[in-house]
């Protein structure tokens, strides 16, 4: 027989993660929510609430009908909603930022835990989704569209939003652990998925750190400043010479080491290096005529020195390469006949089909040089797959020909200087393709079209949801607003802080998910103090917990929102509690059979906790510390494997 108190408890416990177990009861099933002014169509914002610099309907960039909202830069744009208290929605809206180095997040807010959110940084418009649950006694939630404060001042928009009711809240309970969907490669352009044993560094690995570094670095506007600013190639470049003063790009204080050991100390596995943003500027020695460079400008190859510091300190080795080049015009009007709107002031030339059939040689040119320059590459960051920033990654590989063959009758073909061919079939690679032949075991993403061997999740919104079992998945977000250097990153307000890095790590791995976490150097090459002193504190923290981050699997149960969720590792299960997790006891869900606790213990100071296992029932862990009030990680290691 159970006590009251574990009867209680079990009853609490009980509560699978509202994105996998839920009923859906009623005739209200699936039913629309009616938001006033959702689409944005009347004479004014009414209901919608402005807070901060302004919103206003907009005309002239619209996702559907005749308006949409468009935002200033530190404004939230808020409607007060009545929803049914223990119930289940789903909000959905389309999004859209003033150029790729902004961000623009709908949040709901007012129901405590389960406050979530879902963000998007793209220049085009994007559909976002979420689920999100009230609480048995919360009925009024905010819906809050936000664009963040930013350096450059970037407008957003957003249209179409809409909430549905799914269906009430039925807890019910866990019987047992039973094994997550796994993952199943699959194969996509000619090129098949890496097996799960090329995965299991990165899952190993969990925290990684990326580097955005360039000629942006100096105007220290973000990395879009020369889109943003419309500035051409002729006038931008001149960021790489001591003539742009205060704005050029010095690298005087560069130093690979001081990265690689940082990323070291704070508790980082691998790193990611930008060697090309979409600016057009390599950090690397590259023989494509034309091609603007750091050995040109500074006669140094920084990627190399990167590569040498990263296997200086024992990191894994992250290039990230992005396929679309700024410095040509033929971006923006990849056919010549139909130039897509630029702040460039370029308009349609017949000339700029070849020009930027000249602009996928560089690419084609480096990406051999990247695979096969540096060694062993671990992982590839491929980004911006989209033509004339508009569209999705899949929808320009007609022009980029990420998978394993290049076309031979596509109307940008690649020179024969520059294709790579395939040693069984002799016939000219793509992207992918070039990238399996050198470099077999690298990991890649899906920016470049191909689906990817992981998959990314961008910006600084919230994880949320169930374990995320099926595909791999690197939750990337930077440091402060931006992600190249701007003074944001040397001010408290704008820099993730100490305890909330901590949570989005807990996040992150309860979810089987990696961190990247990106810092912006300066136009020196010096990571800001402030962001250095945060990550020494991490890796402080890392030092005690990382038996239960490193080398573990997100599960054997998924988390609640906010409040707690499970990652595992041999014969010990890892309980990861939150800030929204307020009982002086936790109830672990029942074992298999067969399977006993052996101890139950803190995994922050090791003092043990007390326990109480009865079969088929829960275990209680209570009389232990929550010293620290963003994540207390107890662990219970049992007598047997966790799965078989």
């Amino acid at each position: 027989m159970n006590t009251p108190k574990l009867e209680s408890a079990l009853k609490k416990l009980f509560i699978i993660n509202l994105f996998c177990l839920f009923s859906l009861t009623g005739k209200s099933q699936n039913s629309q929510i009616n938001l006033v002014n959702s689409g944005f169509e009347n004479k004014n914002l009414t209901p919608w609430i402005i807070i901060g610099n302004g919103a206003t309907l907009s005309n002239t960039t619209v996702h559907s009908g005749n308006q949409s909202v468009e935002i200033s830069a530190g404004t939230i744009v808020r409607m007060p909603i009545t929803l049914k208290p223990s119930s289940v929605y789903e909000l959905t809206g389309w999004l859209k930022t003033e150029s790729g180095s902004g961000e623009v997040k709908i949040d709901i807010t007012g129901v405590g835990d389960h406050n979530t959110g879902v963000s998007s940084a793209l220049a085009d418009w994007k559909k976002v989704k979420l689920k999100f649950t009230t609480g048995a006694d919360q009925t009024k939630a905010n819906v809050d569209i936000q664009n963040p404060e930013n350096i450059s001042n970037l407008k957003a928009w957003a249209d179409d939003i809409n909430i549905k009711y799914l269906g009430k809240y039925v807890p019910q309970s866990i019987k047992g652990i039973h094994p997550l969907s796994p993952r199943i490669p699959v194969s996509d352009l000619g090129i098949r998925q890496q097996n799960n044993s090329k995965m299991a560094w990165l899952l190993d690995a969990k925290f990684g750190m990326m580097i955005h570094w360039g000629l942006y670095s100096g105007p220290a506007q973000g990395e879009w400043y020369m889109e943003n600013k419309g500035i051409l190639p002729k006038e931008y470049d001149k960021l790489a010479y001591p003539e742009s003063g205060k704005f050029y790009f010095a690298a005087d204080k560069f130093n690979a080491d001081h990265w690689a050991s940082l990323a070291k100390v704070a508790g980082m596995k691998f790193m990611v290096m930008v060697t090309m943003h979409h600016e057009g500027y390599a950090l690397f020695k590259t023989a494509f005529p034309g091609a603007f460079t750091s050995e040109q400008t500074h006669h140094r190859d920084f990627v190399k020195a990167y590569v040498k510091a990263c296997r200086k300190y024992g990191l894994k080795v992250g290039l990230y390469k992005t396929l679309i080049n700024w410095q040509y015009p033929g971006y923006y009007d990849v056919t010549g006949t139909d130039c897509k709107p630029n702040t460039f002031g370029y308009t349609t030339n017949i000339a700029h089909k070849e020009n930027a059939r000249l602009m996928k040689n560089e690419l084609y040119c480096q990406t051999k040089e990247l695979m096969t320059h540096y060694g062993k590459i671990d992982l590839l960051f491929w980004d911006g797959g989209w033509i004339a920033q508009q569209g999705t990654d899949a929808q320009g590989d007609y022009f980029w020909e990420p998978g394993k063959y290049l076309n031979p009758n596509n109307p940008w073909p690649v020179d024969r200087k520059y294709q790579v061919l395939d040693k069984t079939t002799g016939i000219p690679l793509g992207l992918m393709g070039i990238v399996r032949k050198y470099q077999p075991d690298v990991v890649a993403n899906s920016r470049s079209g191909w689906i990817g061997d992981y998959a990314v999740e961008e910006g600084s919104a919230p994880v949320t949801g169930p374990v995320r079992s099926e595909e791999v998945w690197v939750k990337a977000m930077s440091m402060s607003p931006a992600w190249g250097y701007t003074p944001y990153a040397n001010d408290t307000a704008h820099v993730i802080s100490y305890g909330k890095l901590k949570r989005m790590i807990a996040d992150c791995v309860v979810r089987n998910m990696i961190l990247l976490l990106n810092v912006g150097p300066d136009r020196h090459g010096q990571i800001p103090g402030l962001e250095q002193d945060v990550l020494r504190k991490t890796g402080q923290w890392l030092k005690y917990v990382g038996v239960a981050v490193y080398g573990t699997r997100g599960g054997p149960w998924n988390p609640k929102d906010g409040e707690y969720g499970f990652t595992y590792k041999g014969n010990t299960i890892y309980i990861y509690l939150l800030d929204g997790f307020k009982d002086k006891e936790f109830i672990v869900p029942p074992l298999n059979k067969g399977q006993k606790v052996i101890r139950a213990y803190s995994v922050t100071d090791g003092k043990p906790v007390t326990f109480q296992q009865k079969d088929n029932q829960g275990i209680v862990l209570k009389d232990f510390h929550r010293e620290d009030k963003e994540v207390t990680i107890l662990a219970i290691e049992l007598n047997k494997p966790v799965l078989p």
